[in-house]
């Protein structure tokens, strides 16, 4: 078996372990890890667009759409016109949804913690630094095919 197909399989491993884990759980709450990954990239960016949430996601406006309108029924979401052009809406956290964001973070954090701790320190720092040069690769390749 070639090196990339190696890599790739144990990262597809590493994703399914940690979601198996509890890692990625999302303590019990009514919502799905795809409308936590909505919640998470609207956190981050604060007041993205719809169409830039469609692109991340790879997904078309109307799923986005049907996404975002659930998240408002339960109240974490909001949608507003942008104030500069009429024709963009953009989304924001309530403050709930902000709450609902930082309860979430403190459980994944601590199950990805447990995971961490079952290997030594220095594995800890070497697969760190390993990890770091994988975004930094990964960063590098992006702007090249930028240009």
């Amino acid at each position: 078996m070639n090196q990339t197909r190696t890599f790739e399989d144990l990262l597809q491993l590493i994703a399914r372990g940690f979601h198996l884990s509890g890692a990625y759980h999302l303590g019990g709450l009514d919502m799905t890890f795809q409308q936590f990954v909505v919640m998470k990239f609207i956190f981050q960016k604060e007041y993205p667009k719809m169409t830039d949430l469609a692109e991340e996601l790879n997904v078309t406006m109307g799923n986005v759409t049907t996404m975002i309108d659930r998240l408002i029924k339960q109240h974490y979401v909001t949608r507003k016109d942008d104030p500069e052009d009429r024709r963009v809406v953009r989304v924001c956290l309530t403050a709930e949804g902000k709450h609902l964001m930082g309860k979430v973070a403190e459980v994944r954090r601590k199950n990805m913690a447990m995971i961490l701790n079952k290997i030594s320190k220095e594995d800890q720092a070497s697969l760190f630094k390993i990890m770091e040069k994988l975004v930094k690769a990964i960063q590098k390749e992006r702007e090249e095919e930028a240009k």
